[in-house]
């Protein structure tokens, strides 16, 4: 009898106590399984994944036709041979950065050198050239260096 009283007692003050609130986008996200609450454990993962395949893509590029981006080397002739070899060397820089950020090896580290980078471009791009469609593709990639960066949490990692 008094484990009955006790269990009323318990179910009496349940029903009494108002549910806590959870917000619209979390309700929402633990209604669908596997929702909004993946996109959210995947995004990260997949900024990092975008990010790495950007900066192999430019690297290869620069390395394939480094005669082409001469061009962007600021107060250098772009015919000289040292605007060539900085090319290239940027290249290399860029094939390993997104490599790193591909492989998920040292992601964050490779998103802060890529960050410092792509700002890098973005400000002396600005400068000699003013602001292009150019500039604002790089300030958007720019961008997604530093949410990359600031992500803690990645999956995919080979080493963090």
């Amino acid at each position: 009898m008094a484990r009955r009283n006790r269990l009323a007692r318990a179910a009496a003050r349940n029903a009494a106590a108002p549910p806590p609130e959870a917000p619209a986008l979390e309700r929402r996200a633990s209604a669908h399984p596997g929702g909004l609450q993946a996109v959210q454990d995947w995004a990260p993962t997949v900024a990092r994944l975008a990010l790495g395949l950007v900066m192999l893509w430019f690297g290869l590029h620069e390395l394939i036709q480094p005669s082409l981006w001469t061009g962007y080397v600021p107060a250098i002739s772009q015919t000289s041979a040292l605007a060539l070899g900085m090319v290239l060397v940027h290249g290399w820089v860029l094939v390993l950065l997104g490599a790193a950020l591909v492989l998920g090896i040292a992601p964050r580290l490779a998103a802060a050198v890529s960050a410092v980078l792509l700002l890098e471009i973005v400000l002396s791009l600005s400068f000699t050239g003013g602001v292009s469609d150019i500039v604002a593709r790089d300030l958007g990639v720019f961008g997604l260096a530093v949410a990359v960066f600031a992500s803690e949490r990645q999956r995919l990692l080979l080493r963090s």
